[in-house]
This record gives C-alpha cells, sequence and structure tokens, in this order.
C-alpha cells in the first residue's frame, strides 16, 4: 500500500491519492510513514481531510521556512558566492512552498572558499558543527546547514564541477545563488540519488519535484547521462521500495554497492563522450 501511495502522489492523482490516504488517516504506522518521507505538508495541502492529522507537519513546516527567510539575509550578505541547491531552491518553485519540508540546508561553496564563508557563517550565529568528506555541517535556530563542496561521491563515476555550476546558477540577489532548471534537475538525481541508491530508500516528493521542473521546460545538464538516470530511477518497482533504512551489516552494504555499480555501468554505456 504505501509503495502505490509513491507511486501515485508521483502522478499526482489526486482521487486515487485520497481513495487510498483517508482509510489510513487513523493508523499510526502510515502516518509515521509519512512523515519520514516528509509527505505530510504536501498531503495538508492536497486532501482537507488530512488536514486535522498532519497539521503539526503544516507547523513545522512554517517554522522551518521563517527560519530559512532569515538565513537567506544572512547568505545575501555572504563574501564569497553560494549556491542553495536541493530542497530549499526547489521548494521556491512550487506553487505553495510550504508543501516543501525543510529537513535541512543544502548549500554549495567553490573549496576555495570553503573556510571563509565558514568564519562569516560563525560570526552571523550559526554553529559549526562538525566536518564530513565534501561538506561542513552547521546549525541555525535548530535547522541543520550543510555546506558542500561537491555533488557526488563514489561510487557516481562524474561529478558536477565547478564549471558547470558557474554556467547554470542564477542570482537571487547579493551572493545567494539558486541553480537553475538544468542544473537542479540534474542535482535531483546525481546528488539525491545516493539515499535511494545507496540506502535503498525513495522520497515520493523527488518524483513531484521532476514534475514540477518539467513543467518548467528543464533541461538537464549531461544530457543523455541524466535521461538514463530517470529511466533507472522510474523502472524501480513497488517491492523494491523501502520505507526506513535497512540494518547497516556486510549483507547490506554489498547490495548498496551493487546498486552502485550497476547505475555507475548505467551512466558510462549512456554517454561514453559526454561529461558532466
Amino acid at each position: 500500500m504505501c509503495a502505490e501511495v509513491l507511486y501515485t502522489v508521483a502522478h499526482e492523482d489526486v482521487g486515487r491519492i485520497r481513495d487510498l490516504v483517508v482509510p489510513l488517516l487513523k493508523d499510526e504506522r502510515f502516518v509515521r510513514w509519512v512523515r519520514f518521507h516528509q509527505m505530510g505538508s504536501l498531503l495538508y495541502d492536497l486532501l482537507p481531510e488530512a488536514r486535522e492529522t498532519f497539521l503539526l507537519d503544516r507547523a513545522t513546516s512554517i517554522s522551518r521556512w521563517k527560519i530559512w527567510d532569515t538565513l537567506r539575509e544572512i547568505l545575501i550578505r555572504s563574501p564569497v558566492p553560494v549556491l542553495a541547491f536541493k530542497g530549499v531552491a526547489v521548494g521556491e518553485i512550487y506553487p505553495n512552498r510550504l508543501q516543501r519540508l525543510i529537513s535541512d540546508v543544502d548549500l554549495w561553496v567553490d573549496r576555495e572558499d570553503l573556510d571563509e564563508i565558514s568564519r562569516y557563517l560563525t560570526f552571523s550565529g550559526l554553529k559549526w558543527e562538525m566536518d564530513v568528506p565534501n561538506q561542513r555541517i552547521f546549525r541555525y535556530e535548530g535547522l541543520p546547514v550543510e555546506v558542500h563542496t561537491a555533488f557526488t561521491r563514489f561510487p557516481y563515476p562524474r561529478g558536477i564541477g565547478k564549471k558547470e555550476v558557474m554556467e547554470h546558477r542564477r542570482r537571487l540577489e547579493g551572493n545567494l545563488f539558486f541553480p537553475d532548471e538544468s542544473l537542479s534537475l540534474s542535482i535531483l538525481y546525481l546528488h539525491a540519488y545516493k539515499s535511494m541508491y545507496v540506502k535503498t530508500t525513495f522520497k515520493a516528493v523527488w518524483w513531484y519535484d521532476e514534475r514540477l521542473l518539467l513543467r518548467r521546460g528543464a533541461r538537464a545538464v549531461g544530457g543523455k547521462v541524466i535521461e538514463v538516470c530517470k529511466r533507472w530511477f522510474h523502472s524501480v518497482q513497488p517491492r523494491e521500495l523501502r520505507g526506513e533504512y535497512l540494518e547497516d551489516n556486510l549483507t547490506n552494504r554489498l547490495r548498496y554497492l551493487w546498486h552502485g555499480i550497476k547505475l555507475w555501468k548505467a551512466l558510462i554505456f549512456a554517454d561514453k563522450g559526454g561529461r558532466l
């Protein structure tokens, strides 16, 4: 049933969504599953019958977007260019951005600018929490803020480089940029992919994002490579979907690696001469 909800949301069949979701609104397990996939605020908008159940999700979304509005003003005055991507960037083009619950804020800066932006963010009230490969994590008013210096990592063969970012960004104001439709769609498939194929989980909102972007005439960076990703993405069967992370053991690590190798091979054979 949960897998069918994911597919139905992806295809925006509101009538079918109502038929599937309304009978499950009293099922605590289903409600937890919806919140895991950050769909509560979206269902709040789509289904008046769901508003009592997902009122807290909507309130959380409102609160986090208000935090983003304050953070956005900080980033506009940044001493170096900053690109806000994925959740926040895509959320700005929704008919109602509150449909998009922010779980964190993803930013990209040139690797050479990481120390300078870190000093500025710390001075502006963000708390520097930790470093992980290719990113530095801060927290602002309880909201995680991840500053990335790369979009992809092993086992994916090609990243989105600085040159492509510079060519496909659009200025919001000051030194704050968003990706254009092409770059945003590419990031959805090459940055967010690791959450599906390395953790074998799926968030229906990515399909929803794709449809919104395509309505705006998105042409993905990398052309044939992204087309392969799209076909791969839509070929996933309901039985393969997971509503939670799998146990961290050797068997599942091999499973993640196998997914990564299959995608890597598909990308290599798709566009041998192309580059992202």
